[in-house]
């Protein structure tokens, strides 16, 4: 069984901004529409303060929070562990309780004017022809590594069960796809 997922390295990105214009590009978003974000944080106190940048993106829960929280069933889960937003069904133009249920989004997902939910699916037209998400190929560093986590030799897998790599907020229990190096 495959299981897809991302291992990003906050020490390897300089804000560059890279992955969030090729994503930006590669799904057509509308302006101001954005289904990655760079969070920046300041570290230390005067004279010793440093910058970090983290790449901010829909975690693929395997406990899936948002959909538990869509009334019309659009949100899925493939065969590969990808989410997926059903265009057709989703209905929330205002109210989005998905979005509301998500633990590690504290600023909605943006929508296109059309109302509807969006949000990062690992550039699913790309990986299931066998390319590299967009943000991935892009990244002039290498911050972002994209794999199968069911592949034990993979990179990715050795990162996470290796310990190097955990999940944001790993108390909620909610299995999510996308790890940061510590």
């Amino acid at each position: 069984m495959t299981r897809y997922g991302l291992v990003i390295d906050p020490s390897r990105c300089t804000g560059c901004y890279a992955c969030l214009v090729a994503c930006k590009s590669e799904n057509s978003t509308a302006p101001g529409v954005f289904w990655i974000r760079i969070e920046e944080k300041e570290l230390g106190e005067y004279p010793k303060v440093s910058r970090t940048y983290i790449p901010m993106l829909c975690m693929h829960c395997g406990e899936m929070p948002c959909a538990q929280g869509c009334p019309t069933d659009a949100i899925s889960k493939d065969a590969t562990g990808v989410i997926l937003i059903d265009q057709e069904k989703c209905i929330c133009e205002t109210t989005k309780p998905c979005i509301a249920a998500c633990p590690f989004e504290k600023e909605a997902y943006e929508t296109h004017p059309q109302g509807v939910v969006e949000k990062c699916d690992l550039c699913y037209h790309r990986i299931t022809r066998d390319l590299l998400p967009a943000c991935v190929q892009t990244c002039p560093t290498q911050a972002i590594v994209f794999g199968d986590l069911e592949e034990r030799e993979s990179n990715l897998a050795r990162l996470v069960s290796g310990g190097d790599a955990e999940p944001l907020k790993s108390e909620l229990k909610a299995d999510p796809s996308v790890f940061y190096l510590k």
